[in-house]
């Protein structure tokens, strides 16, 4: 190999060389690139806590227990704003107007529901459940099922027997009067049979029998009806404060109601008879009262 040759195998060799440099130089680069943005890299699993007194800073672990979002509180929240809404709607088309209403049982057969409606729709109704332990009125169903079709605001009654426990009489009312929210409030209706009743402690005690079942599954006081004197004599003084439904067909009650049944011998179109016609107080605090929400 003569000088010329060496020297072109050199020049070779230099260049070689020198690519090889740059690829190494381009690989350290990188290398070093990754290294320096991997000491500003954030981890997700620490976090930085300041605490304002003294600005101590301290770095915590991300695996602390975070809020979690409660979706059946969000529900229940959403829900209730929305029956409060309907309330103060609902309440709002009834306040201040003049309420009436009747109330029926199984003698009140063959009403003309979509004829009553057209003419002379009631603003509420009430119907007979039971009575005692034993007995159901037949035509319930029939009755709420014909005001549930007719959009009109309906309750259920008790007749009150003192031949059984209240405790044993509201557990049957319970369980078929199937009321609901926006119904009206249970009624517990107390009346003279016979023209006598249990001494005064048994009265009172299996009234407050049957009002705390009530109270307790529907979370409202009943309705108590009566007749003035029954009142008077009985319940004055020991259920002050539950709403009162009081009858009395020659005058307006002297004690503070709620429902005045004033009149048996009302006619409606609709019905080919007489019907008992009550009157209802209609301020938002007495709504709130008698109308379940």
């Amino acid at each position: 190999m003569d000088s010329r040759d060496k020297m072109m195998l050199s020049l070779k060799q230099n260049s070689n060389l020198k690519i090889l440099g740059r690829i190494l130089f381009s690989v350290l680069g990188a290398v070093l690139i990754v290294v320096f943005f991997e000491s500003f890299k954030i981890e997700p699993n620490e976090q930085t806590i300041c605490h304002p007194q003294g600005l101590e800073c301290a770095t915590t672990s991300s695996d602390l227990d975070l809020p979690k979002v409660d979706t059946n509180a969000i529900i229940k929240l959403v829900t209730q704003k929305k029956q409060e809404q309907t309330k103060d709607v609902f309440f709002r088309s009834l306040v201040g107007k003049k309420l009436w209403g009747i109330d029926i049982s199984k003698y009140q057969r063959n009403i003309n529901w979509s004829l009553m409606v057209r003419r002379n729709k009631p603003d509420f109704v009430f119907v007979k459940v039971s009575e005692g332990t034993t007995i159901l009125d037949p035509l319930y169903k029939t009755h709420k099922r014909n005001l549930e079709k007719h959009n009109i605001l309906h309750g259920g009654y008790h007749f009150m027997s003192f031949t059984s426990s209240g405790r044993s009489q509201a557990y049957r009312f319970i369980k078929h009067a199937g009321l609901k929210k926006g119904n009206m409030v249970p009624v517990l209706d107390v009346e003279y049979t016979s023209r006598h009743l249990p001494n005064k402690g048994k009265v009172i005690s299996e009234i407050k029998s049957f009002c705390t079942v009530i109270e307790q599954y529907y979370g409202v006081k009943p309705i108590i009806y009566t007749h003035p004197h029954l009142y008077a004599r009985y319940l004055k003084g020991n259920f002050d404060n539950y709403p009162l439904w009081l009858c009395d067909y020659k005058n307006t009650p002297r004690y503070k109601w709620d429902i005045w049944q004033h009149t048996a011998k009302a006619r409606l179109h609709g019905y080919h008879g007489r019907v008992d016609k009550n009157v209802m107080k209609s301020d938002k605090n007495t709504l709130g009262k008698l109308v379940m929400f």
